[in-house]
């Protein structure tokens, strides 16, 4: 008679999922809970501040795409009915807990960070929020998972008592199979040539660089556009304020737009434009070479290990050296060359690849 193998349990905290616009944090969230489901290999559940939360709910909101509606079923479930997370089952946070650890087997998820390593970019209240007790929380887990290299390099260098407990757990990409159909059947957008930036506006994605890289000839000259996706972030209302109608007129402000929207936008565009100064990994890379759109980024932080050889880099201090690499990578024979090892870079990131690690450490810690 065989006997059927018990998989390990897993809790994931659903917090992040309860955004109505899912972006950064909640769109991790929403793979990391597919590629578990995919693998098969845990018996997984989730909670909200330790509460257990019906799978049906969770499920709805991965279906529509937002957490709009996730806080008013929760919310509306009766205290009565409502019952603790399993105390011997690993927990996971998808981001940082923002609090010590309450059971024995817990892991965060270090995302970004750079209101450590930039905190005059970012709003005091902000910075307070990440840091005040963040080494504290990180000495009460018993794994901490960063999100590239990068990002693990930067923490161990300011916290190297958390060196032992650190792991790395790598994205991917997944867009909506009908999102290619429905492109198809879209009329054709009309920017004419244009490259496109994605990221919440704010000081550290660098897009000062890009405004005084348009004052130099080789670049002003150029016929490209540039749309840049995103909601408005912090401390760019004087940045906004100060474009100029020329400036206004090469680049072109969206705001927050939908994953449909935005699998447009890249899909049509020539290339994607990192400029940041520090990214903790750059999801927006890979979305763009998951659509054998290569890469203009900057030459620091996880760029280089998530973008490889499928992009052209710069010093994103130096607007001559964007302006140079603009010029290279706007050659259509470039152009040519990079569109497959974007793809090809692109498929060394999967689901199978992100799910790894968190099962290891449910299975033996």
């Amino acid at each position: 008679m065989s006997v059927s193998r018990v998989k390990p349990r897993l809790t994931v905290e659903i917090a992040p999922l309860l955004d109505a616009q899912w972006t950064g944090i909640p769109v991790f969230t929403r793979r990391l809970i597919r590629a578990l489901q995919m693998s098969n290999e845990v018996e997984l559940a989730f909670a909200f501040e330790l509460m257990r939360i019906p799978s049906s709910h969770v499920e709805s909101a991965l279906s529509l795409g937002t957490g709009a509606f996730l806080r008013d079923a929760i919310e509306a479930s009766s205290f009565a009915d409502a019952t603790l997370v399993d105390p011997g089952a690993p927990l996971f946070y998808p981001s940082n807990k923002l609090h010590r650890a309450h059971l024995d087997h817990e892991a965060s998820t270090v995302h970004d960070l750079g209101t450590l390593v930039m905190p005059e970019n970012h709003e005091a209240a902000n910075v307070a929020h990440h840091l005040d007790h963040f080494e504290e929380e990180l000495e009460t887990d018993e794994a901490v998972f960063c999100i590239s290299q990068a990002t693990r390099a930067t923490l161990v260098t300011a916290l190297p008592s958390v060196t032992p407990k650190t792991r790395l757990i790598y994205q991917y990409v997944d867009w909506p199979e009908t999102f290619p159909w429905l492109e198809r059947n879209m009329p054709r957008l009309r920017f004419g040539r244009y490259a496109v930036v994605v990221g919440t506006l704010e000081p550290r994605k660098n897009l000062g660089l890009l405004l005084k890289a348009l004052a130099l000839p080789r670049v002003g000259n150029s016929d490209l556009s540039f749309i840049v996706v995103g909601k408005k972030g912090w401390l760019v209302d004087s940045f906004l304020e100060a474009l100029t109608p020329e400036q206004r007129k090469r680049v072109i402000f969206s705001g927050f737009v939908t994953e449909f929207v935005k699998y447009r936008l890249i899909a049509n565009a020539e290339f994607l434009v990192y400029p940041s100064i520090y990214e903790g990994f750059g999801i927006p890379a890979l979305e763009a070479m998951s659509l054998g759109k290569p890469v203009l980024a900057a030459r620091t932080s996880s760029f280089p290990e998530v973008v490889g050889d499928a992009g052209v880099y710069f010093d994103p201090f130096s607007e001559d050296d964007f302006a140079e690499a603009l010029n290279e990578i706007s050659d259509p024979r470039k152009l040519a060359e990079l569109a497959p090892r974007a793809i090809a870079q692109n498929a060394k990131f999967s689901p199978a690849r992100m799910a790894a690690p968190v099962i290891e450490w449910a299975t033996v810690g």
